[in-house]
């Protein structure tokens, strides 16, 4: 049990900490999803190409540090708002806990977590 939420186990708690120091980041998000954007305005083309989409997906720059706990990209077309099975793989190799996907054309980020294999959605914002 949480010593501030006595009804909230620490697992909850630490899920819910974990999601406010994401929301504190939507700036730098936003900066990526931007870039996305700007990608797919520059290149209509691939308006209804998903695989060709994928030049501009953007990665941030964390996701690879061994400090942080997460993944983050985008998803160009935004309307695919759950992992790929690739997405999944490269962050369990990474060996984060958490898959967060940005969607440029809604301007939201999504969350997965490792709990239950990153197949259900966390939380959105």
């Amino acid at each position: 049990m949480s010593l501030e939420f006595p009804h909230v186990s620490p697992m909850m708690w630490q899920k819910r900490q974990s999601i406010k120091k994401f929301k504190k980041q939507k700036p730098m998000f936003k900066q990526l999803m931007d870039m996305t954007a700007k990608c797919m305005k520059e290149h209509p083309e691939l308006a209804n190409d998903v695989q060709g989409a994928i030049q501009c997906e953007v990665i941030h720059p964390e996701t690879m540090s061994k400090f942080t706990d997460y993944t983050f990209h985008t998803h160009p077309h935004g309307d695919i708002d759950y992992p790929s099975d690739k997405d999944i793989e490269t962050t369990k190799t990474l060996n984060k806990e958490w898959l967060l996907i940005g969607l440029p054309t809604r301007n939201k980020v999504v969350a997965y977590n490792a709990k239950d294999g990153f197949k259900h959605k966390v939380a959105e914002f």
